[in-house]
């Protein structure tokens, strides 16, 4: 799997760059315990050469966590998993999907699929927030749904939720501080069924789609940029 960096605007408009990706399920309760290095490699959930970063080790009857060069860290909580990356090698979808097969048994409630893009400032003037909403563009009814604007987006599906933040941040990496605008998503889905296997099964479902969701947030993403110029 390739990693998914920028996106433009036919070409010519302002282009965004993925710089963080979650995937966060919901499970009441869950069990943080089963959450180690070793139970992730001996399952190949992670690959037996995924070098670990010791010193992020967290295991407890609250909470765990493992991190990995590269960018990937896998939480647990009573009532959560979470997948996270910034940098490097998409690799969080295929990570949860192995997850959840070997660890089907949980009441699964609830995923999210939480992509960040990032506009970076070249010097050019950023408009005021109130600018963005200002005029009723394309963005007011996105796949034919009109969002509830407050200080997010919130489009509302049947079967899914988008719920999207635009804020104007600074952003450090290394040495390097930059201004710009971050697009954080939240694309929340219930996960219904009368029992473990069917929950897993609509589980493995969505999770098999992670990109559908990618995209239509970079899309949102784009069509708002679009109306910046």
């Amino acid at each position: 799997m390739t990693q998914d960096k920028t996106s433009s605007n036919g070409g010519d408009g302002p282009s965004i760059e993925l710089v963080d990706f979650s995937i966060v399920v919901l499970a009441t309760p869950n069990n943080p315990s089963i959450l180690n290095p070793d139970f992730l490699q001996y399952n190949e959930i992670v690959g037996s050469d995924w070098q670990v970063l010791q010193d992020s080790l967290i295991s407890n009857p609250a909470f765990a966590q493992v991190a990995f060069e590269g960018g990937l860290i896998v939480k647990a909580e009573p009532e959560r998993v979470i997948f996270e990356q910034s940098g490097g090698e998409l690799v969080v979808p295929e990570v949860a999907k192995r997850y959840f097969q070997q660890v089907p048994y949980f009441p699964y409630s609830g995923i999210g699929i939480n992509p960040k893009f990032f506009l970076r400032s070249t010097g050019e003037h950023l408009p005021l927030m109130e600018n963005i909403v200002r005029d009723q563009g394309a963005w007011m009814s996105f796949k034919d749904v009109a969002p509830t604007v407050q200080l997010k987006l919130i489009y509302r599906y049947e079967e899914r939720t988008i719920f999207l933040d635009v804020a104007h941040i600074e952003r450090t990496i290394g040495d390097q501080t930059s201004s710009g605008i971050l697009f954080q998503a939240n694309v929340h889905r219930d996960v219904d069924g009368p029992n473990a296997q069917v929950r897993n099964k609509r589980l493995q479902s969505i999770l098999d789609r992670w990109e559908d969701d990618l995209e239509d947030v970079r899309q949102l993403s784009t069509i708002l940029l679009g109306g910046m110029k």
